[in-house]
């Protein structure tokens, strides 16, 4: 009965490092992410992001290759493009983050074909986003988010 406890608790100790580890490894993930990011940097993010990356977001790109020619875009339209992380949630292979992201709106927005587009304001702006991330061998996988574009159009038009 001894051993058979010594054991069980060996296990459970052993399963708790092996979490801890992981959700080290994906707040590390995350950072270095946001670190690409807020240096404009499409091609770090080949470091993080799998080549057969998953978006379910109409208005990126799909795989490594779609998200960076997507970033690259967005760049351009924001040229100081900035993301906060505000905070993190990691369970496993997901990984949950809330951001504050800011702009200056330098240059003509639409969000999507057929959308209004928005002149240029100069104004900062600042919307807030979550988003979610499934990671598999050491970088993130599958991706789903919400950001405030309700938010964040209202900035733009001025109301």
């Amino acid at each position: 009965m001894l051993l058979a406890a010594s054991v069980l608790g060996a296990v459970t100790a052993a399963s708790s490092a092996q979490a801890t580890d992981r959700s080290a490894a994906n707040a590390e993930l995350l950072e270095r992410y946001i670190a690409a990011f807020n240096a404009h940097d499409p091609a770090a993010l080949g470091e993080v992001i799998a080549s057969d990356y998953i978006q379910h977001n109409s208005r990126a790109g799909q795989g490594l290759a779609g998200l960076q020619a997507t970033l690259r875009q967005y760049f351009v339209t924001f040229p100081d493009f900035h993301v906060q992380l505000d905070d993190r949630i990691i369970s496993g292979d997901k990984l949950v983050a809330r951001f504050t992201f800011t702009a200056t709106h330098s240059h003509p927005v639409q969000f999507g074909p057929g959308g209004p587009e928005f002149p240029p304001t100069g104004k900062t702006l600042s919307w807030e986003g979550i988003s979610i991330w499934r990671v598999a061998d050491g970088k993130f996988a599958e991706h789903w988010d919400e950001d405030d574009l309700v938010g964040l159009a209202r900035q733009m038009r001025g109301n």
